[in-house]
C-alpha cells in the first residue's frame, strides 16, 4: 500500500497539520498542568481541530455503534484501514497495542480504539473482528458504507479512497495513514502518522498517558 501524507483537503482548507520528526527537532505543542514541569506533545498537531464523527455504523456483533454516545469522556483513538493491508495498517495498529500495553492499566482504561475499514467490499464484521484480534481484542471494529464512507474522509479532512489494481481480482487500497486522537472534548487535535522510520511508538507512549489523564491542553 502507497503511504498517502497526512493532509488538509478541501473541506478543512484553513487547517494545518505541524509534522512529527525526531525527538530533539520536531515541532511540539507545549502547554502546563497545574503542579508540574511543562510538558509536550510529541505527535501532530491540528489547527483547527477535527470534530469527532457524528456516525453511528455497525460494530463487529452486528450491532449500532454511536461513535460519539459510545465514545463520551474517553480518549478516542480513530484509526481508517483495511484488513488485507500487507504492511502499514498492521504495523500501525501492532505499534498501537504494544504502546498501550505498557502503558499504566488506569490510563488505557480511559481509552477507546476505533478501526473503521477503508475496504467496505471486502471487510464484513467477521473478518475484521478476526483482524484486529491478533492485536488487542478490546480493539472497536466498524463496518462502513461506500458512500459515508466518502462522506467521512471528506470531514476529516482524508483523501478519497483510491483502489489499486494488483491483478487476478486483487487489490491495494491506498489511504491516510494516520491515528487520530480525539480527546474528551469530542475534537481530534493530535495525529499520529506511519513513520518508515519508526519512532512512532515512542511519541504515541509519551503522549497518550498525557492525554488520557488530562485531556486537551491547550499550549501555553
Amino acid at each position: 500500500m502507497r503511504m498517502v501524507l497526512v493532509t488538509v483537503v478541501a473541506a478543512l482548507a484553513a487547517a494545518a497539520l505541524v509534522a512529527c520528526g525526531g525527538e530533539d527537532d520536531q515541532p511540539q505543542a507545549a502547554f502546563e498542568i497545574e503542579g508540574a514541569s511543562e510538558v509536550v506533545y510529541r505527535g501532530a498537531r491540528v489547527t483547527p481541530p477535527l470534530p469527532k464523527p457524528d456516525l453511528v455504523l455497525t460494530d463487529t456483533e452486528g450491532e449500532a455503534f454511536d461513535i460519539l454516545a459510545e465514545t463520551e469522556g474517553y480518549l478516542t483513538l480513530v484509526y481508517l484501514g483495511y484488513t488485507h493491508c500487507p504492511d502499514i495498517c498492521p504495523t500501525h495498529l501492532l505499534e498501537l497495542a504494544q504502546t498501550l500495553e505498557a502503558m499504566d492499566p488506569e490510563h488505557v482504561e480511559r481509552i477507546r480504539v476505533v478501526f473503521i475499514t477503508t475496504d467496505p467490499e471486502r471487510d464484513d464484521a467477521a473478518t475484521i473482528r478476526r483482524w484486529l484480534d491478533l492485536f488487542d481484542d478490546s480493539f472497536i471494529g466498524l463496518t462502513i458504507e461506500p458512500e459515508t464512507l466518502s462522506s467521512l474522509l471528506t470531514s476529516l479532512g482524508m483523501p478519497q479512497i483510491v483502489k489499486q489494481d494488483l491483478g487476478e481480482g486483487r487489490y491495494a487500497v491506498n489511504h491516510a495513514t494516520y491515528l487520530i486522537a480525539y480527546t474528551p472534548d469530542n475534537l481530534g487535535h493530535i495525529v499520529y502518522p506511519f513513520l518508515m522510520g519508526g519512532g512512532l511508538r515512542e511519541i504515541m507512549a509519551h503522549d497518550l498517558p498525557l492525554l488520557a489523564e488530562n485531556g486537551w491542553q491547550e499550549p501555553s
